[in-house]
């Protein structure tokens, strides 16, 4: 059984962040998979849920650099990393500029280094002794790249606008309550392995039909929100390699006309729906689909009910699409 008990949540701002759909997406996956595989791997709101299991191998991959450095980071050098947060400057519209330059990969930041080098070179201003005190330093702090680039990330993140890394927003910004998350996201990550590859890639190589991946591409009209491209062709790609594949696959899609074209014919698709406890009827349907090529309804009616709910009202996910037949029995 899949256990979700708030073991860690995502550590930073991200859009189309699914904190909210994983109490019902977990019950969807079979228990007894040998491997997980978040290939859109995000903020990480579904591998971060799931408590750990002996056995079961748990991948997160994301062909963002950003997002794969700040996981590297925080699984390999969280202490370094907390350092570095508290070292940059407080959120303004200047230092959110140096947020995006450093995570941009932009040279400033080696030309600071190399400048401060020279300066060091000024036997008016510091004695042999200092100057190779303070180059060590230097040199240490040009190894951190990683780590400095992923807290300019984390800032560049948390100082934007809907957590989109694009515009600054006009707020106050403390890193003290970032770090304090860092503990439990690290104690998850260490049992979960990595990538940074492209998604569609990753799926195509998959063989193993006890295992299953959990895809959560750009949604429709949306991809320009994400820094990887993913276009209109892609979505038609993706649901190609789901139909090969052998695994389990479980799909998050917002409610549009292209998700259904692709998807009604072979797969389940399911929608959250609002419950009116008064009226005793269902309301509105909510914006998102959660699409399957197996029928998870018997997990479905065993565990929903041990899930803590992250939605806001009474929300229950009802099958809204059912095949003719079934790609993928459990």
């Amino acid at each position: 059984m899949w256990e979700v008990a708030a073991i860690a949540r995502p550590f930073f701002p991200w859009p189309g962040n699914k904190v909210k759909l994983v109490p019902f997406i977990a019950p969807m996956i079979p228990p007894h998979v040998e491997t997980f595989l978040e290939v859109f791997g995000g903020s990480a709101a579904l591998s971060l849920a799931l408590k750990p299991k002996k056995g079961r191998l748990d991948i997160y991959n994301d062909v963002d650099n950003d997002l794969f450095n700040v996981f590297c980071c925080i699984k390999e050098n969280q202490h370094a990393l907390a350092r570095e947060l508290r070292f940059l400057p407080v959120h303004g519209r200047e230092p959110f500029q140096l947020y995006r330059n450093i995570a941009a990969h932009e040279a400033d930041y080696f030309k600071h280094i190399e400048e401060e080098k020279l300066v060091l070179q000024d036997r008016a201003c510091f004695t042999q002794e200092q100057a190779e005190d303070l180059l060590k330093v230097l040199n240490d702090r040009a190894k951190l790249f990683d780590v400095v680039w992923a807290a300019a990330f984390l800032l560049r993140q948390y100082g934007s606008y809907s957590g989109t890394g694009n515009s600054v927003a006009v707020k106050t910004l403390r890193v003290e309550p970032i770090i304090k998350r860092f503990p439990e996201v690290s104690r998850r990550i260490e049992s979960i392995f990595l990538e940074n590859r492209d998604a569609l890639e990753l799926i195509g190589e998959r063989e193993n039909p006890n295992e299953v991946v959990y895809a959560d591409p750009p949604y429709v009209k949306a991809e320009r929100t994400y820094p990887a491209e993913f276009p209109k062709q892609n979505h038609t790609l993706l649901r190609d390699l789901l139909l090969k594949y052998p695994g389990y696959a479980i799909i998050s899609y917002n409610n549009c006309p292209l998700a259904w074209e692709l998807y009604r014919k072979d797969f389940f698709i399911f929608s959250l729906v609002r419950e009116n406890p008064l009226k005793k009827e269902r309301g509105a349907i909510y914006k998102e689909l959660i699409i399957t090529n197996y029928d998870p309804r018997p997990l479905m009616d065993q565990q929903l009910d041990l899930f803590e709910r992250e939605m806001d009202e009474k929300w229950v996910l009802v099958p809204v699409n059912i095949p003719t037949h079934t790609l993928k029995t459990l």
